[in-house]
Order: structure tokens, then sequence, then C-alpha cells
């Protein structure tokens, strides 16, 4: 079993469903400061992993109506801050956290400087209130083959559809690329529910989009105040995720 092999054992075994590789070549192009060269001197290739996220988590607006245990008037606001976001993003950033640095002590332990950085970043309040990703896991994903971009602004894959969250590991080791997808997976102009569904109107197209070619970068923007706005007038959370129906057996009738 060669290293690739090896990292992409380790990182199923402690809970990844996805895992791809991208050579740092695939990143050329990127935003200044981004590049994982720049990142890391001496990089040559990006571990990318992913963790599906449960079905009944993106569900959660519709979860335990009629509870003897919760009353309805705090239903949305419980499921919200205790079932959603610790099991849509807290417990599953710690998962990847924790597989991201045991695939960085297994590369430095053979001699291959290594990095990752936490699967969400925080602000830096008195200093930096919007700072920014110092790393873009997106793409690295799509460009490790896991997926490509969807009108969501996010990675779609062919198996868990936009329902994952990724972390990455930034190594000089020479590891063996993966293949890009062969063909689309967001259904793009056919389908629009991820642009049609969101109550704050989030998302634009960006002008001269191909709509029948892979995305490997975003065809979209995020209006970051309409989509927090959104999330104040409706239980929105995970909604763009949710209506997506890639993934989903072919099909998830609108809500």
């Amino acid at each position: 079993m060669d290293l690739t092999q090896e990292l992409t054992v380790a990182a199923r075994t402690a809970g990844a469903s996805l895992v791809g590789v991208a050579p740092v070549e695939r990143f050329k192009g990127a935003p200044t400061g981004h590049h994982p060269a720049e990142l890391l001197p001496g990089a040559r290739s990006v571990l990318t992993f992913g963790i599906r996220l449960l079905d009944r988590v993106l569900e959660w607006p519709e979860l335990l109506k009629g509870s003897p245990l919760i009353p309805e008037a705090c239903r949305l606001d419980a499921l919200n801050a205790l079932f959603y976001k610790r099991s849509g993003y807290d417990i599953v950033n710690d998962r990847l956290n924790q597989i991201a640095l045991t695939l960085a002590n297994q590369l430095e332990d053979l001699g291959y400087p290594s990095l990752f950085f936490p699967a969400t970043y925080g602000a830096l309040p008195d200093k930096m209130p919007q700072l920014p990703g110092m790393f873009s896991q997106r793409h690295a994903a799509v460009r490790a083959g896991l997926g490509e971009f969807g009108f969501n602004n996010v990675v779609v894959t062919n198996r868990y559809g936009p329902r994952v969250r990724f972390n990455s590991v930034i190594t000089a080791a020479p590891l063996t690329p993966s293949a890009l997808p062969a063909a689309k997976t967001c259904l793009g102009i056919d389908c629009r529910l991820c642009l049609d569904e969101c109550p704050g109107r989030a998302f634009s197209l960006l002008p001269g989009s191909c709509h029948d070619r892979l995305w490997l970068d975003p065809v979209s923007r995020t209006d970051w105040a309409a989509c927090r706005r959104g999330q104040l007038a409706s239980p929105c959370m995970g909604l763009c995720l949710r209506v997506c129906p890639v993934g989903r057996n072919g099909s998830l009738e609108r809500q």
C-alpha cells in the first residue's frame, strides 16, 4: 500500500466519508495568500476529506413537532442551538480537525512538512471582525475531485450532494492526485431550488457562467448580509443544502 492509500484508509477509518488529493498545480490562479505553497513553502499536495451530514440534521425544522418535552414556542430555537448547530457543525468540525491532526502528524513523522487550519474560522473582534478564511476548503474539495461548485456556492458531491463538511492537510508529500469529476453534479438551471427557495435571495449568478461545463470555481455570488437576514426571518438554517436533490436518490420536493 502506498502513502496515498495509507492516508486514505486512515482518514476513512477515522470517520471521513470522502477523501481526495489535489496537486498544488491545480490551485494556479488562487487569490494572493491562499495558494497552498504560500501557506506552506514546498507544498506539493493537498489532501482533502469530508464528513457527510445526517439527513435528519438538515431536516431539523420538522423534528419534535407535538413533543411533550419541548413547547412549540421554543422548539425551533432549541433544535437550532442544541441540535442543528451541534450535530451539523461543532461535532463534525471537531472530528474533521482530529482527522487533520492525525494525518498531518503521520506525514511529518515521515519527514514531510504539513499543516492544516481549523475547519471553521473565528473572527478577531477587536482587530479583524471580518477575518477571511486562510484557506478555502471548498476550492480544495473541488480540486481534489470530490465534487463541483453549485449554485448555492458550496461543493456539490455526487453521493451526498452539498451535505458535506470538509477539511484539508497541505503537505510537502508527493501524493497521487485524484481524478477530477467526469460529469457535472449540480443540476444547475434545470433545478434552481437553492436559488428559488432561499428566503434572503442571497445567491446571484455571476455573469458569463457557462452552464454545461464543470464548475471548478464559483458560478454565483453570496450576499452574506442577505443570508443573515434570511436566517433571522425564517428557520432557514441549512435550507440551501436541504432542498438540493443531488445525493437524495433523484428527487426532493419543494418545501
